[in-house]
């Protein structure tokens, strides 16, 4: 199963299993017992997001995010100052 696919069907069994634990602990009345359950998958399922973007960053990314951030840049030759004055060139041309 690819990454994709293994995070989806992550997302969809997260979201049916937190709706069970609440519509369960929902009848059940008090104490909200189910609210540790559900935080406790919520922190899996964070680090299972993460891992996943995480892993989907490389050299290429870094470069075509950098590229499209500059070239969105409203203040160019701000930007370009402050790298001229921590000894770094832009090497990007500016769009005028």
């Amino acid at each position: 199963m690819g990454g994709a696919s293994a995070f989806r069907l992550h997302a969809w069994g997260f979201a049916a299993g937190a709706c069970a634990l609440s519509a369960v602990n929902w009848f059940s009345g008090p104490p909200w017992w189910s609210f540790w359950l559900i935080a406790a998958w919520a922190l899996a399922f964070a680090a299972h997001y993460l891992m996943r973007k995480a892993g989907a960053v490389d050299e290429a990314w870094v470069e075509e995010r950098t590229a499209d951030l500059r070239s969105k840049s409203y203040d160019a030759s701000h930007i370009d100052r402050i790298a001229a004055d921590h000894g770094g060139k832009s090497t990007e041309p500016r769009p005028k």
